[in-house]
């Protein structure tokens, strides 16, 4: 049987029929497939619905835990949500992740959903306030360890999490070299990372290179999409449209 394809009702009467360990198994499966359509509204939505059910029946199984902080987390990285519900999401996602390091702190998934987790939260804070809350520990010491476990875990993109904190700091803290430097790592990790490529090419329009900003806008227009993460490659390319059409 494959168990990305179980579909969700079966999953949750078998988690609600007391059923063995296999339904965990076949939950984060399914968690996993439809993960790979989380730009779907309908496999988000599903994806939501069990990963409350795998909670509810797993609640100190890592893999469970730390699937769920992934869904609540794609839930409020929605930029058309409201910004409280967005921090009100990214608050669960980070808590689940939390759970999940609390049950193994030696895996790179848990602390990396941790840390963009309540990145995103702090987004909602604005930086200066997540600053001065300290927030910005809850970021980093996840995102430390994440990058000692695994740096090439989500196809490299904890550099791009690293640049991208760079660039946000505010003045005198933010740091373009450094972000440049992650930017450069990430791809040597995943030379297909769109996301990457949109931070070089906010780094060159920001230092007054727009030649080079809009070359690299081009490369992420002309790439092909489902080389590493259909969803994520379809939202950078739209990203990247906007900046495009913001370049003057």
């Amino acid at each position: 049987m494959n168990l990305a394809i179980v579909p969700l009702a079966a999953l949750l009467v078998a988690a609600t029929a007391g059923a063995p360990a296999a339904s965990v198994a076949q939950m984060t499966a399914r968690l996993d497939a439809l993960n790979a359509r989380r730009d779907d509204p309908g496999a988000l939505r599903e994806a939501r619905a069990l990963a409350d059910a795998a909670v509810a029946r797993a609640p100190s199984d890592y893999g469970v835990l730390w699937r769920a902080a992934r869904v609540l987390f794609t839930e409020a990285d929605d930029k058309r949500r409201p910004e409280s519900d967005r921090s009100a999401l990214a608050k669960q996602a980070y808590d689940l992740a939390e759970r999940a390091i609390a049950v193994n702190p030696n895996d790179a998934a848990a602390q990396y959903w941790a840390a963009i987790s309540i990145g995103t939260y702090a987004e909602g804070m604005g930086v200066v306030r997540a600053l001065a809350n300290g927030i910005e520990g809850k970021f980093k010491r996840p995102l430390e360890r994440a990058t000692a476990l695994d740096v090439t875990y989500d196809h490299g993109n904890i550099p791009v999490v690293w640049a991208a904190y760079y660039l946000e700091l505010p003045w005198p803290k933010r740091d373009r070299d450094k972000a440049a430097q992650e930017l450069k790592q990430a791809l040597q990790i995943n030379p297909n990372n769109l996301r990457a490529r949109l931070y070089q090419a906010r780094i060159a329009a920001d230092e007054g290179h727009k030649d080079e900003a809009r070359a690299l806008l081009a490369q992420i227009a002309a790439a092909p999409v489902g080389r590493y993460d259909a969803p994520e490659e379809r939202a950078v390319k739209r990203e990247a449209a906007t900046q495009a059409a913001n370049l003057r």
